[in-house]
């Protein structure tokens, strides 16, 4: 309940974890593993408490994928995706029913869609993200990577900064939630720039740490004075992190974090992105045709209803299908 606002919002198992990890290993004496805890401890405890936990929305990372035969599509195996899909069979027999043309500007890419990128460490938020309708909302694209950015990630990155898209990075408290916004916007050995990249960091930082009253966690690689100093941690935060402590984005309740994020974006300006004028009298233009034509289909969808089904399929036909 800690975790989900009091199951208002789905919640990945690792933020599960950090609320329940205190408790746990004040309870037993011992260090609780995350791995144990999202794989073991929680799946189990699930199964054992079918009526306690029948209306939790825990989800977790797609780790594989699977892909149709003949459809071509490509569905990955993470609970909310799987949940949709499975949602989402259908066999239907054609009912000879004519659908109405749906009113839709298609585009791909930025271009009157959206102005900034979210970038995230984690691939874990995903349902959080929609049932908030972050995108939507905001008009803002969200991307993701588990941990360090890909190489793709980067040439992105530089595209949509020609396309005038700000990318704005949501990552841990941590040295690699530092190097990981670094390294997004900075020459490496297998990617280089041809321009500076347009990107934000929004943290989480110690400011945010502090306003919240998050848990921190002991870690045996502690930051490096140096990396840290170079990835713009300030002084305080070197000494926080130097020290062996650090504090994931997990560490936030859903609504917590979905609070902290939006306090972030109206923070850089991110909001609905208006379409250019000649773009939305084109789209009028275009509602005009569509609510023509379906007039047209209605008519011909009425005279089909009135003798279509005299109709008859020739039998070689039906021969041809069987043999097929």
């Amino acid at each position: 309940m800690r975790a989900s606002s009091n199951n208002s919002l789905p919640a990945n198992a690792r933020q599960v974890m950090y609320q329940a990890r205190s408790l746990i290993q004040d309870l037993t004496e011992k260090p609780l593993k995350d791995n144990y805890f999202t794989q073991t401890l929680l799946p189990d405890f699930i199964k054992a408490h079918p009526g306690l936990t029948a209306n939790w929305d825990v989800v977790y990372d797609a780790r594989g994928h699977l892909e149709e035969p003949h459809t071509g599509k490509r569905i990955d195996l993470g609970t909310v995706a799987v949940r949709r899909y499975v949602a989402n069979w259908s066999t239907e027999m054609p009912d000879s029913r004519l659908n109405p043309i749906s009113l839709e500007v298609q585009t791909l890419g930025p271009a009157n869609r959206f102005k900034f990128a979210l970038f995230i460490e984690k691939e874990g938020f995903t349902a959080l993200f929609d049932r908030a309708q972050i995108g939507k909302r905001y008009d803002i694209a969200i991307m993701s990577t588990k941990g360090m950015s890909v190489t793709a990630s980067r040439q992105l990155v530089e595209s949509l900064t020609d396309a005038g898209v700000t990318t704005l990075v949501v990552h841990d408290f941590d040295e690699s939630g530092f190097t990981i916004c670094h390294t997004l916007q900075t020459n490496t050995e297998r990617y280089q720039f041809t321009r500076s990249p347009n990107i934000k960091c929004l943290g989480l930082r110690l400011t945010d740490v502090q306003e919240m009253g998050l848990d921190s966690e002991s870690v045996d690689n502690r930051g490096t004075k140096y990396g840290l100093r170079k990835c713009g941690a300030t002084n305080e935060e070197i000494e926080f992190l130097s020290g062996g402590q650090r504090v994931e984005l997990n560490a936030m309740d859903s609504g917590q974090f979905i609070e902290w994020l939006e306090i972030k974006l109206q923070e850089y300006g991110v909001k609905k992105v208006i379409p250019d004028r000649a773009i939305l009298e084109s789209a009028y233009k275009l509602a005009i045709l569509t609510e023509r034509a379906n007039v047209a289909i209605a008519e011909v969808q009425e005279e089909w209803d009135a003798d279509g089904q005299r109709i008859e399929v020739p039998l070689t036909w039906r021969r041809r299908s069987t043999a097929s």
